[in-house]
């Protein structure tokens, strides 16, 4: 008598759950309400107070005295219609609609703004066509910039560093424009520095996603950090530029000097002797134990959703 052994059939594997995913036609109207609402609720918040600008109920602050607000809000508002992308299931038909969102925010905001400061102030510098054409491209440049550094995302949670970096550098102005304008600016020190540590999170935020394993990720950190740390100055300058861009300045023949003039202070508001560093210290701390966080909490996803790999129990039957 001989004894044939056969192996028990080992337990199916469980499929791997599936995150959440919305239509890609629904990402279409959500990146348009992203980037105009979210990128310039500041300006949605304040922007029609009787003096703030000639183009009193714009859409946009599309005057050169808010050139860095302007370019405040279509960078917010970019990036973040661009990270909407990770909400789909496909990227393809999700890039298409996060492009497509933006476009006609984009297209509908300047169209009103450009037609209300035309009417508002006819025969005005800020209604000359060349003032409103270079406005203009300054916020399709930079909402495509934007979106372009968001959609990235999609590649995975690593990509999505540089857009939260350049966020971080961003989330300072962007939270003091908004808190001035529902608290009040009487209470503006105590503003900035919650303004400050709110961009303090946004780069934990970025670092975090860069993650630290496999250890090739490291060097994705000092990317992230760079882009944080340069965007708040080239803001800085643009905030300089703006009493120089109006009537009356000379312009165009002064604005090789005015953009000098502008590098210099760029160049200043990089020291570290300008800036709080405090939050950044504890950003960093704050990411690597947070990255270190987040990767104990993947591996035990995955030790979780991993299929049994022992063999079943072998079973011993007779044969003659």
């Amino acid at each position: 008598m001989t004894a044939a052994v056969a192996t028990a059939p080992a337990a199916p594997a469980r499929p791997a759950a599936r995150r959440p995913a919305l239509p890609a036609w629904a990402l279409l109207p959500l990146a348009a309400a992203v980037w105009w609402v979210g990128g310039y609720l500041w300006w949605l918040l304040g922007g029609a107070a009787p003096g703030v600008s000639p183009g009193r109920g714009t859409s946009l602050p599309l005057d050169t005295s808010l050139l860095s607000g302007l370019v405040l809000g279509a960078a917010v508002g970019g990036i973040a219609a661009g990270l909407l992308g990770r909400l789909a299931a496909r990227r393809g038909p999700a890039l298409a609609a996060t492009a497509g969102g933006v476009a006609l925010a984009v297209v509908v905001t300047l169209a009103q703004s450009s037609s209300a400061v035309r009417t508002g102030a006819p025969g005005s510098f800020a209604s000359d066509s060349v003032v409103l054409t270079w406005l203009a491209a300054a916020v399709v440049g930079t909402a495509a910039a934007g979106w372009l550094l968001g959609s990235l995302s999609v590649l995975g949670r690593p990509s999505a560093g540089p857009a939260l970096g350049v966020l971080a550098g961003l989330a300072p102005s962007w939270v003091s424009s908004v808190l001035v304008r529902v608290v009040g600016a009487e209470a503006y020190a105590s503003l900035d520095r919650v303004a400050t540590w709110a961009g303090a999170v946004v780069l934990v935020l970025a670092l975090v996603a860069v993650g630290l394993r496999p250890a090739v990720r490291l060097l994705g950190w000092p990317v992230v950090l760079l882009l944080a740390w340069y965007t708040g100055p080239a803001l800085t300058a643009l905030v300089y530029l703006e009493p120089l861009l109006r009537s009356g300045a000379g312009l165009p023949d002064t604005l090789v000097d005015s953009l000098s003039a502008a590098w210099q202070v760029f160049g200043e508001a990089s020291s570290p002797e300008h800036r709080a560093m405090t939050p950044w210290v504890v950003a960093v701390v704050g990411a690597v134990v947070g990255a270190f966080a987040v990767a104990g909490v993947l591996a035990t996803r995955e030790h979780t959703r991993a299929p049994a790999e022992s063999p079943g129990t072998p079973a011993v039957s007779p044969s003659a």
